[in-house]
């Protein structure tokens, strides 16, 4: 609606500003055309002033004067420089004597007009080499071609004015609906979001606007995050409550069965139960880390760092693990420097070494590469191990998530392990990536910036 009503008074002020200029320049034309005229007819009756020995020539002067009142409805008056009347000529159709003409002009040689009255104009024009002057009385409006003209103007502005209010409301009521389309769609599914509707059930279609279609992606862009990030939280709350319940229910069943006698307190019975415990300690140490890092809350202990040394180091102290897995671990190491909390970062190295260690089959091989890029040190970690499927690789860094479920059971771990690793690269003020193919392996990188 606001947009037909803007129509509707620009069609309206528009062409009627254009109406008063077109008048306005229309007149100023007129008068500047009738200056002119009058002027040329001042320098001819000049001309045959000293023609003539500075002497007039009624008859040449009626001559000269005759077609002027045929410009418009004018009188005039020839005075000579003694303020005498030589010649006044009028148009045929005014009826005035020359008595009356006589008086108006002795009143006006008393009090010569100083304003140009509502219906008439007086224009003085002086002759040169003291001729004298003219006097000429002008009505007002201008002849009838004139007003013709200035008719035909105003009746046609109206009329132009008339089609373009009705195409600028068609068109403004079709802009309108096309700009509030996808802004309604857009406040409905934010009203949907709010009220925890996160799906998408039918994508917007495009309108061409680059701002609309913007703000539409944006939304439904929003709705499906907003989705995923809530299954996975439900995920988390379901892997929480199992990876915490299952060292709770094996403690407590083995207690319950000593306590009721069925089973002796054996050594073996007591360190399961110990074994059970120290699991799920770590496990809430884990999760302690995790929100520690994540909220902000890690003090680190930088100080610059051989990351070739410092790597080398890591990768040595696996080599048992991998020897006795009967896995091929080697390094590509070059002369790095970073700026590092080295026990922290130490577990950043252990958890993605472990990760290649528990996910990559018998003679399979990890390799540690560093390597310098720009003004940054370039960490990678990869593996010809199971690999993870194109779906799951978005989500190796959520709490919680195992890409293989019945893999992860067996061959153990938490799901926060990566979590930890990315939240403590990204406090170092680094980044962290994957890619995998299913099957083939997978590799991890990490970047720093360098010291």
């Amino acid at each position: 609606m606001l947009y037909v009503i803007l129509a509707v008074i620009a069609g309206i002020v528009v062409p009627l500003l254009g109406l008063k200029l077109s008048v306005e320049g229309f007149r100023k034309y007129q008068i500047q055309r009738r200056q002119a005229d009058l002027e040329n007819l001042g320098e001819s009756l000049s001309a045959l002033y000293h023609e003539e020995g500075d002497a007039w020539d009624i008859r040449r002067v009626r001559d000269i004067l005759r077609p002027a009142p045929q410009w418009a409805a004018m009188t005039i008056s020839l005075i000579d420089s003694h303020g005498r009347e030589v010649y006044t000529l009028r148009p045929p159709h005014m009826n005035m004597n020359r008595q009356m003409h006589g008086r108006m002009h002795s009143a006006q040689q008393e009090n010569p007009p100083s304003e140009n009255t509502p219906n008439t104009e007086y224009i003085t024009v002086k002759l040169s080499g003291n001729a004298g002057r003219l006097e000429i009385e002008r009505r007002i409006p201008s002849g009838r071609y004139e007003n013709s003209f200035i008719s035909y103007l105003v009746r046609y502005t109206l009329a132009g004015a008339l089609l373009m209010i009705v195409f600028a409301c068609g068109l403004g009521y079709f802009v309108a609906g096309k700009l509030s389309r996808p802004v309604i769609l857009a406040i409905e599914r934010t009203k949907n979001i709010a009220r925890g509707d996160y799906d998408i059930h039918e994508e917007a279609k495009p309108v061409g606007i680059r701002e609309l279609d913007a703000l539409t992606r944006g939304v439904e862009d929003l709705g499906r995050s907003l989705a995923g990030q809530e299954k996975l939280r439900r995920r988390l709350m379901v892997d929480i409550a199992h990876e915490l319940r299952t060292p709770l229910t094996v403690t407590r069943t083995q207690i319950e069965a000593i306590s009721d006698g069925i089973l002796e307190p054996t050594q073996e019975r007591l360190t399961l139960c110990v074994n059970e415990m120290t699991r799920l300690a770590d496990l809430i140490g884990n999760i302690d880390a995790l929100s520690r890092i994540e909220g902000e809350t890690l003090r680190l202990d930088l100080e610059i760092t051989d990351m070739k040394k410092f790597l080398a180091y890591v990768a040595e102290s696996f080599k048992p693990l991998f020897t006795k897995s009967e896995i091929n671990l080697s390094t590509e190491l070059e002369n790095v420097k970073c700026e590092i909390d080295r026990e922290k970062f130490r577990h950043v190295i252990d958890n993605l070494l472990s990760n290649a260690l528990r996910y990559t089959d018998k003679n399979g091989n990890v390799k540690v590469r560093l390597y310098a890029r720009d003004d940054e040190a370039v960490i990678e970690v990869s593996d010809t191990g199971i690999g993870i499927a194109p779906e799951d690789l978005p989500n190796i860094f959520e709490r919680f998530w195992r890409a293989d479920e019945s893999r992860a059971r067996v061959t153990g771990g938490s799901g926060v392990g990566l979590a930890i690793v990315k939240a403590t690269v990204e406090a170092h003020g680094g980044k962290i990536s994957a890619v995998s193919k299913k099957g083939e392996g997978t590799c991890f990188t990490v970047s720093l910036k360098r010291a």
